[in-house]
């Protein structure tokens, strides 16, 4: 998953979030004795707000375990130069003998 997808998924969540706060306003507006469909509406919000704090929360792990992963990552390519040290070193000891 890269970062541009993550921003889009992102603007998508809070875009439709608006529009439903936006919908959800003009109905009680123009058409406050329609409790079902704004109750129907509100309940939409929610679960789309849960959804999105969701999606922060997966976020913000994914960054974290991105890093964990970077940190492992630089740890095996200096263990990886050591063997190669330690090699040299051998092959050096051998030739010596």
């Amino acid at each position: 998953m890269n970062s541009v997808e993550i921003l889009k998924a992102k603007i998508n969540l809070k875009t439709t979030l608006l529009k439903l706060k936006i919908s959800i306003e003009e109905i009680q507006s123009k058409h406050p004795e329609r409790k079902d469909l704004l109750i129907s509406m509100l309940d939409s919000l929610d679960d789309v707000a849960h959804f999105q704090s969701v999606f922060m929360e997966l976020e913000d792990e994914y960054l974290l375990e991105c890093k964990a992963t970077f940190r492992l990552q630089l740890i095996i390519a200096q263990q990886k130069h050591e063997i190669e040290k330690l090699k040299e070193i051998i092959n050096d000891s051998k030739i010596e003998l």
